[in-house]
């Protein structure tokens, strides 16, 4: 089972690398694509700015021999009649990234969790429209944009070729959008010292009470000031008009139970939920009892086959087998009175040959009992001594 685990972690690790190099290439290729389309608005301004420049040169340097740029035959070398801006840049249709997305709702919470709605009263805060107030008239969740209702936000716009009609001019005006970032929230706030209502510009909003509805998947929450506890009420809603269609389903047969679930029977016959959860997966942890017993015995087989490889030993390694299970067997070796006495009258003359000087001579049969002592102290008396030295067999 440690193999199967260690396999699927292998596994899991594989994909988790192949998806983080593929999500790195999808975010380059985007970033890419981001920095094509903003490369072409970009063109777009530096072209629009130099055309703006040489025709002012040669409305000073003409007079009232200087072309008229308003006709419709004059147009950019971008395609766009002078004057007039593309649906792109006019609506701020170019991609942004998230961190841009998140930038630009930084006031006003999180673009999961935004704080301002369409019928908002907001102030534009930066750009030629400084301190223009108006409401919000759409959203744009995808690029946090707003358009404003405002006539001073109209601006002129070249129809793309293909939405062109023969009756229609090729220059329309619509509301330019502006980023979430450029407005601020405009509400009427109670004054605490003269107790009068007056429109108050708040710099910062933020989530609170969010509330998650499974049934309806709807989401609610509230919105406030930080650091003053003020609540700020969300703009009134039209509630949307649905009209029953023919080929609509009846509530009747919406919430009828069609299925009762029930524990005498699987859900699906099981040649299905094998398909369904793919038993031979390499990602699975999962297992049925009878295949954790099979692997348990198959490891079980793998170690009586190495302890049956251990079995296998020459003469010499049974001999030294055999050997150490005597000695184990045996125990610690004890010493007798005699062997005591022998050891202290060795001890004794060694202190008295340092003690008097240079030692005497000590007999042959002296030393070889000493020696003898210190072998049967060594194995464990005589049987031990016994076997010390046998003959090797023959291999």
């Amino acid at each position: 089972m440690d193999k199967l685990l260690r396999r699927v972690r292998m596994a899991e690790g594989m994909v988790a690398r192949r998806a983080q190099r593929k999500n790195a290439l999808l975010k380059r290729i985007t970033e890419r694509k981001q920095n094509k389309k903003n490369g072409e608005a970009f063109t777009e301004a530096i072209q629009q700015r130099k055309a703006a420049v040489e025709a002012r040169n040669e409305d000073w340097m003409l007079g009232p021999l200087a072309p008229r740029r308003e006709l419709d035959e004059i147009t950019l070398s971008n395609g766009n009649f002078f004057g007039s801006l593309s649906p792109t840049r006019a609506l701020l249709e170019s991609e942004v990234s998230e961190e841009e997305r998140k930038a630009r709702v930084a006031w006003c919470g999180s673009p999961k969790f935004l704080c301002i709605a369409p019928g908002d009263r907001v102030v534009v805060i930066e750009g030629h429209h400084k301190d223009l107030i108006g409401t919000i008239e759409k959203l744009n969740t995808r690029n946090m944009t707003v358009e404003i209702q405002s006539e001073k936000l109209k601006t002129n716009t070249t129809v793309p070729q293909f939405m062109q009609n023969d009756a229609d001019k090729p220059v329309t005006q619509i509301y330019a959008r502006l980023p979430i970032s450029s407005v601020r929230l405009v509400h009427p706030l109670k004054d605490p010292q003269t107790g009068e209502y007056r429109d108050v510009i708040i710099r910062e909003l933020r989530p609170r009470n969010i509330v998650h509805d499974r049934p309806t998947r709807t989401r609610s929450m509230r919105r406030f000031v930080p650091g003053e506890n003020i609540i700020i009420p969300w703009p009134k809603q039209e509630p949307i008009k649905r009209e029953d269609q023919p080929a609509d389903t009846l509530r009747i047969d919406v919430d009828e139970k069609t299925f009762v679930p029930t524990l005498f029977r699987p859900p699906a016959p099981q040649q299905v939920l094998d398909e369904l959860r793919n038993k031979y997966s390499i990602f699975r942890t999962r297992h049925t009892p009878e295949y954790i017993a099979k692997k348990e015995q198959e490891e079980q087989e793998k170690e009586a086959k190495k302890s049956a490889a251990k079995a296998m030993l020459t003469p010499v390694q049974e001999y030294n087998r055999k050997q150490r299970e005597l000695r184990r067997a045996r125990g610690q070796p004890a010493l007798t009175e005699e062997m005591l006495a022998k050891i202290g009258e060795v001890v004794a003359r060694n202190k008295l040959g340092h003690q008097a000087g240079p030692q005497p001579k000590v007999k042959e049969e002296t030393v070889a009992q000493i020696e003898k002592a210190v072998e049967q102290l060594s194995l464990g008396g005589e049987e031990g001594a016994a076997t010390t030295s046998p003959e090797q067999p023959k291999v």
